[in-house]
């Protein structure tokens, strides 16, 4: 072989190494260019796992800075999103991961599941608190509280859809079976909570009268009366001067009344049929409920009493918390309690013999109503817990005494 060939050959093999050494290394390059992640549950209530996109950052497959990572909505077409106020278009978070660089993304997707994607979500674990959430999305709560109508009691059902959630304001929001329950088309409903979501629409909670077990969430539209009639069930004519004056009158059946087969229709002034009717202010004079000639313990159909009102006295709310109230200030004590009497129903705490407590749920909703509208303001970084079972309350001598409990963690109690 001669010196050239052999001269030549040697060069080849040497340009052949360094062309694998250098593709090697690119390889490498190019795998340390992506970060690694590990993933976590969310471990927030899921009615509350709600947020909107900012359009600040866009949606991908995958983390976005995880190989293979292909995007599912660009920042552009995220932006129509963020001024609409419609539910569908409201995201649920369901999962979080963290990369090895420190940051956080979320696993999220739409109500009407159009978009499901991973979406930078900041620099703080939110596993346990959507508070810390960031980056391209933000905290949102689907339903906001609304103002209970005059009317509570004697709604039927005219589509017979009834939802465990308000349609698109939580994504476990299901349709009720009433195939497979005990209700008829003869069954009354009780409206004992209001809520608006976020374009506006009014929904009522509502629990069948005949049957409590069966409740659930229902548009204010899908909402029918009974049709008692005078003829057929028994009139109420509320009034505030002992029958001189009718303020307002209601027909209800016999039912509602709580009469059955083996019971006669009764007058009692601790009905829930009877005090969900009572407006605002007042509550029954324990004195003297009912003007009535009928036999208050067995009534006759087409009969009719007077349901005698008399004016609250204005409860005074105090609330502590598990902080010694380091927790919040009061910036306005008169203004919350005109709304805690206005948003609660509290006119059996009126009369000595008996009482009225308030779930958790409905005073948590009460507090962060407060909160919203600067009433309240928590200190510190402080967020209100939401506690299971029914809130701590005491009542004395018109005044409302409520424990509630903060914490000041990374974590809340759901």
């Amino acid at each position: 072989m001669s010196k050239t060939l052999k001269k030549s050959l040697y060069l080849s093999a040497a340009a052949l190494s360094l062309i694998t050494i250098s593709a090697t290394n690119a390889k490498a390059a190019k795998k340390a260019h992506y970060a690694t992640a590990t993933y976590s549950v969310m471990y927030t209530d899921r009615a509350d796992s709600n947020v909107l996109v900012n359009a600040n950052n866009a949606i991908y497959t995958k983390p976005g800075t995880m190989p293979g990572a292909k995007l599912v909505a660009s920042r552009d077409e995220l932006s129509d999103l963020t001024t609409s106020s419609s539910d569908k278009n409201t995201f649920f978070v369901y999962q979080m991961a963290k990369t090895s660089r420190g940051s956080y993304y979320a696993k999220v997707v739409t109500m009407d599941k159009r978009y499901r994607g991973w979406i930078y979500a900041g620099k703080q674990d939110f596993s346990m608190n959507l508070n810390n959430i960031g980056g391209g999305l933000n905290p949102v709560t689907t339903l906001g509280n609304a103002a209970m109508p005059d009317v509570r009691t004697g709604y039927t059902l005219k589509n017979q859809r009834l939802w465990t959630a308000p349609y698109h304001t939580s994504i476990d929001a299901k349709r009720i079976n009433l195939a497979y329950t005990n209700y008829t088309s003869n069954d009354t409903f009780t409206i004992d909570r209001a809520a608006r979501n976020r374009a506006g629409w009014l929904y009522y909670h509502v629990y069948d009268a005949n049957n409590p077990s069966i409740q659930g969430w229902v548009y204010y539209g899908a909402l029918g009366m009974s049709d008692t009639s005078s003829s057929t069930g028994y009139t109420l004519n509320f009034s505030t001067d002992y029958g001189n004056t009718t303020s307002f009158s209601k027909t209800l059946s016999f039912e509602q009344l709580g009469a059955s087969s083996n019971t006669p229709a009764s007058l009692n002034m601790y009905n829930p049929s009877i005090t969900n009717l009572i407006p605002a202010g007042y509550h029954i004079d324990a004195n003297k409920p009912f003007t009535t000639n009928d036999d208050q313990r067995n009534l006759t159909k087409g009969g009719k009493a007077t349901v005698n009102l008399v004016p609250n006295s204005l409860i005074n709310l105090n609330i502590y918390d598990n902080n010694n109230n380091s927790s919040f200030t009061v910036n306005n004590n008169a203004q919350l309690n005109t709304d805690f009497n206005n948003y609660f129903n509290l006119n059996t705490l009126n009369s000595s013999n008996s009482y009225r407590y308030i779930t958790a749920d409905n005073l948590y909703n009460f507090i962060n109503v407060e909160t919203n509208k600067g009433v309240i303001t928590f200190n510190n970084g402080y967020a209100l817990n939401r506690v299971n079972g029914d809130a701590n309350v005491s009542y004395t001598d018109n005044n409302v005494y409520v424990n509630i409990t903060t914490n000041k963690s990374g974590t809340t109690n759901y």
